[in-house]
């Protein structure tokens, strides 16, 4: 399935900024797996912008923005043709026990295992403590390793209540799952301290929703950038799980990029010389494309 998005990003100041850097996460990963990349552009407001990419540690496209006229007002445009597949190539319960899972993580046999076994650890905004004893009501023995993922999906998706403006990045995992509430992000984090804490690898991933899908109903976080998890099963690869909506992700899902947690694929992040208060607006548009 193509899509068109459309990602919309305005800052207003309260006083002009003389001179800013941005990070900017917002190219879609390039092809892996089920996506592939078609077109991307990226503009700013401002005249006079120095636009550099490279790749972070994680190969995400990551934009370095150096804005040297002073401005009170700044939209960043970033839009792009992808095209997604469906994933069908797994089972869940043909899946590995998440015990061998485990084992496989603590002394790794491939450079695959390598790389997954970094994801097991503890993050920024990851506190596997604060997980530890909610994780406990989710094992079973020998039971399949995404067979026991699913199970944390469905709980973070039937037991929080997806509301906005009471959380923000730096709300903790204990907070959380003591409040039950919070939007994307957070239940992002907090499934993926659950799968930490039992020794199990889990990535972040920030990205783009269909929120309409004909005959299904409609799809929550589709206002702004997306946030689910990934997590590594060793017959399968990495699969990836949308707690908020309760779903092993399809081709509605678009991958911007992942990371440990949000602070390693956060879409904007910057400093500025100048501005006072300053106010955010996100539009995000997806659409199926011809």
């Amino acid at each position: 399935m193509k899509y068109s998005v459309k990602h919309c990003t305005e800052f207003d100041y309260g006083m002009p900024v003389i001179s800013a850097q941005q990070v900017l996460r917002l190219k879609p990963r390039e092809m892996f797996g089920r996506q592939t990349l078609l077109q991307h552009d990226i503009n700013l407001s401002i005249e006079g912008t120095e636009i550099q990419e490279i790749q972070d540690y994680f190969g995400n496209t990551v934009h370095e923005v150096r804005l040297h006229t002073p401005h009170k007002k700044l939209r960043i445009d970033s839009e792009c043709l992808v095209d997604v597949i469906r994933r069908d190539d797994f089972m869940l319960d043909l899946s590995p026990t998440w015990e061998s899972v485990v084992k496989a993580m603590e002394v790794p046999q491939s450079s695959e295992h390598w790389q997954a076994a970094q994801f097991c650890y503890p993050s920024r905004h990851i506190d596997v403590d604060a997980a530890r004893e909610f994780a406990q009501q989710f094992i079973e023995p020998e039971m399949p390793v995404l067979r026991l993922v699913l199970a944390i999906n469905q709980y973070i998706h039937n037991e929080f209540a997806y509301t906005g403006g009471v959380t923000n990045v730096y709300t903790e995992v204990s907070e959380i799952i003591a409040k039950r509430i919070g939007v994307c992000q957070d239940f992002a984090h907090v499934a993926i301290a659950t799968i930490r804490a039992l020794g199990l690898p889990a990535r972040y991933v920030s990205g783009y929703i269909l929120s309409q899908i004909p005959g299904q109903p409609t799809l929550i976080g589709a206002e702004a950038s997306h946030a689910w998890i990934s997590v590594f099963c060793p017959k399968f690869g990495w699969i990836d799980f949308d707690p908020t909506n309760d779903l092993i992700t399809s081709e509605q899902h678009i991958t911007l990029g992942w990371g440990r947690d949000y602070s390693d694929i956060a879409p904007t992040r910057g400093s500025i010389l100048g501005g006072g208060n300053q106010a955010l607006k996100v539009d995000v548009r997806v659409r199926p494309a011809a």
